[in-house]
């Protein structure tokens, strides 16, 4: 199709594309997810990220992904080429004329975790090459489906990015979807648990903004007369209403009775609320609870298999989407299948200083590293002679103890004759 035609099909996408909403309406409509919660508080990612604990696994996952070195290799005659300094590189290293590389995938994946989906535009230059990656807010986003092809209709005047744009020039990450195309706002599927948390909050600051009291009612047997009481009401506000009441203990009158009707924090098992909220919040972002603060459960036995866990079924999948769509939208076509765009997580693995050298010596004595590999993995400078892979076989000794025996048999070939 020429490049005509396709402004054409974009132009006529209004009035006969297929309608896919905004994600927040998307979610309203179909997940039941967004809004008000149970508990009475509104959740949204603005509300969501005052609780303490969303926060946290937002901000881990986020600068997790931001923090991984990124490179780019093409594979070729069963080598592989590093690309460092190649357009794709620079384009990831220097998104866009604002931003670093780490910014840039902070931001990317801080938007992932809240919305379910991020967007970035895609600048090219004369010649068709990648040269800036423009975020546009979430919200500033419609997609619309026509033939098959997805277009994103974006107004975003922060950016000052109004337009349609044909998919190849959209960077998408997205979540878990329902339909392929926008996927699901973690914050919208833990909507109820992230109620609670907040109204816990909320209820924890209202009673300790009231000096620990509790609401209750003041019950009398009789009639107060409209005259005693107010003089009465007068009394009680001044010497025991607001903040210089809070420690004051009070002279009933009248013969009144104090009778509590809150529930004390204890009976609400309050403190138990807020510690089951964040295992609850951490299991929607798949987060281990330690990584953010609660060492509740946390053991030197466990620590080190959760953070396993934490890279395998959580970071590893996610680093796997974002690498597929860069791939997909920054690699030329002529080049599809032969240029990969990886994310370092190994960086997670590295243990202590022994553990660390022993591994890199087992690696470098099979003959799977180069000495000056190992020296690069520890950031230091190459030496001269150690660019070659050792020989197992030498390390061993096993060379020499074939040319003992050949020498050996030669001598009594020798003698023989």
């Amino acid at each position: 199709m020429k490049f005509p035609d396709r402004i054409r099909n974009a132009y006529h996408i209004m009035r006969r594309g297929t309608y896919l909403m905004p994600v927040t309406e998307y979610l309203k409509t179909y997940s039941d997810f967004s809004g008000q919660s149970g508990s009475g508080v509104n959740v949204n990612p603005t509300s969501a990220m005052k609780l303490s604990v969303v926060f946290a696994c937002v901000r881990l996952l986020a600068e997790q992904v931001a923090s991984f070195e990124m490179s780019v290799r093409k594979k070729a005659n069963g080598k592989s080429e590093d690309l460092t300094g190649g357009t794709i590189h620079h384009l990831l290293h220097y998104p866009n004329k604002f931003m670093n590389s780490f910014s840039f995938m902070e931001l990317m994946n801080a938007r992932l975790q809240l919305h379910g989906n991020a967007y970035a535009v895609i600048r090219f230059d004369m010649s068709g090459n990648p040269v800036d990656l423009i975020p546009v807010d979430t919200h500033s986003v419609t997609v619309k489906v026509l033939n098959g092809e997805p277009f994103y209709i974006i107004r975003d005047d922060e950016m000052g990015i109004n337009g349609t744009f044909f998919y190849w020039e959209i960077i998408h990450f997205k979540m878990i979807s329902r339909n392929g195309i926008i996927g699901l706002s973690p914050i919208a599927a833990a909507r109820e648990g992230i109620g609670l948390g907040l109204a816990a909050e909320r209820f924890g600051a209202d009673f300790f903004a009231k000096g620990g009291n509790l609401k209750g009612t003041v019950e009398t047997d009789g009639h107060i007369p409209d005259k005693e009481f107010k003089a009465w009401k007068a009394r009680w506000d001044k010497y025991y209403g607001g903040p210089v009441g809070d420690h004051t203990t009070p002279i009933l009158e009248y013969g009144l009775k104090y009778k509590q009707l809150g529930i004390p924090p204890d009976d609400a098992q309050f403190i138990e609320t807020r510690q089951f909220q964040i295992q609850d919040i951490c299991r929607f972002f798949l987060v281990p609870p330690p990584l953010v603060g609660d060492l509740s459960r946390a053991t030197f036995n466990n620590g080190e298999q959760q953070n396993l866990q934490f890279m395998k079924y959580t970071l590893r999948p996610l680093v796997k989407r974002e690498e597929m769509e860069l791939e997909c939208k920054l690699v030329s076509r002529r080049d599809e299948g032969t240029i990969d765009i990886n994310f370092n997580i190994d960086e997670l693995l590295r243990a202590d200083t022994k553990t660390r050298a022993d591994y890199e010596i087992k690696l470098v004595q099979a003959g799977i590293l180069t000495r000056n590999e190992a020296r690069e993995i520890e950031n230091r400078d190459p030496l001269p002679g150690l660019d070659e892979p050792l020989d197992p076989a030498f390390l061993t000794g096993k060379e020499e103890k074939d040319e003992e025996e050949e020498n050996e048999n030669l001598n009594n070939s020798n003698d023989n004759e």
